[in-house]
């Protein structure tokens, strides 16, 4: 028996060191382009991997999904920062950040049969998150974690409960914890909507264009204005990024998504996408962490104290988190990560 003993702990030991070996030694980013189906046409999806040069080949592979008008770069800094949490971000292998259709790296499609890219809708995005899941199984790098940022956490919410139709859950596809950031509350939980802003000025293309269609870009000098850099008196956090830095987050968006997100394609039958009460009831299998931001002018912080028990049916809030300081305005994953990666690093390993 002693034998064994020793035995087993030089394997530990053996297969620790082999691990190490096959970490990289600075942390690494590289991308994978695959294709997915889409409307009736098909779509080429990049994705961008950051590498933990720390991680462990145990560790959670965790897909991170966008918001509004962003791309994959926006993860950048909270992976950093999360991969910095000294012990905890040991447990994170990599964060492969996705670029949805016509974002970032992911070009614009150019043969949807079910019409022009302007017209996709968050559903749209469900749909390619569930192949990009799937995608990074066939690559054995599938995700463990699934983490979404304001519309991203929505699209989150809407996979789960399209899954669930079926009789199945993200559990189902590997993933057994989900992290919403900040994230829209599905259709059917209350989502206070601030005063609308004229965004006329910022659309461009043409309703007849069979290919593109219309489109939301805002130029980063004005997205460095918008009010998901401010706090609740509308003033600029201090750790904003510059204009430049913004200039690496933002991206076109097609329009039809930004209207179903706000209610103007209700008429058409098409809401924001909704998840039942319960959909993230530990019974199904995934665990729910949710962050708001206290200074969080786009999604309030009194909604996602609600939209918790709503989704998982517990009143304890046990892995809610709420980020209360000056600065916790919308887009707090970039302007300071390392205070979102604490707070995360407080509802356990990954």
């Amino acid at each position: 028996m002693k034998k064994l003993q020793l035995n087993l702990k030089g394997f530990v030991v053996l297969a620790f060191l082999i691990c190490a070996m096959m970490v990289p030694a600075v942390s690494a980013a590289s991308e994978i382009t695959f294709p997915v189906t889409l409307r009736g046409g098909s779509a080429q999806i990049t994705v961008t991997i950051y590498e933990n040069p720390k991680g462990w080949c145990g560790g959670a592979n965790i897909l991170a999904v966008h918001g509004l008008t962003g791309n994959a770069n926006t993860w950048q800094p909270l992976a950093q920062a999360m991969f910095a949490e000294l012990g905890w971000g040991r447990t994170i292998k990599r964060v492969i950040a996705l670029d949805l259709p016509g974002h970032g790296k992911s070009p614009i499609p150019k043969n949807l049969a079910g019409g022009p890219w302007g017209n996709l809708l968050i559903d749209d995005n469900i749909s390619v998150i569930m192949q990009t899941i799937l995608a990074l199984q066939a690559k054995n790098m599938g995700p463990r974690v699934i983490m979404g940022h304001s519309m991203g956490g929505l699209a989150i919410q809407g996979l789960q409960e399209a899954l669930m139709k079926t009789d199945l859950s993200l559990a189902h596809l590997g993933i057994f914890r989900a992290v919403l950031l900040a994230p829209v509350p599905a259709y059917g939980a209350e989502w206070t909507q601030g005063p609308e802003a004229d965004v006329t000025p910022f659309i461009f293309g043409t309703a007849g264009d069979p290919v593109v269609g219309q489109y939301l870009y805002i130029p980063a000098e004005y997205a460095a204005l918008g009010t998901d850099w401010m706090d609740l008196n509308y003033i600029t956090v201090p750790n904003r990024p510059s204009v430049e830095a913004i200039a690496t987050y933002v991206a076109p968006e097609p329009l039809y998504t930004l209207l179903q997100l706000v209610g103007r394609l209700e008429p058409m039958g098409y809401t924001r996408p909704s998840a039942r009460q319960g959909a993230f009831n530990i019974i199904n299998g995934t665990l729910l962490n949710l962050v708001s931001f206290s200074q969080d002018n786009l999604v309030p912080q009194a909604n996602l104290e609600a939209l918790y028990p709503y989704l998982t049916g517990s009143p304890l809030g046990l892995f809610y988190r709420p980020i209360d300081t000056d600065d916790a305005c919308h887009n707090m994953l970039i302007s300071n990560p390392a205070q979102v990666a604490k707070t995360l690093k407080t509802l356990g390993p990954f």
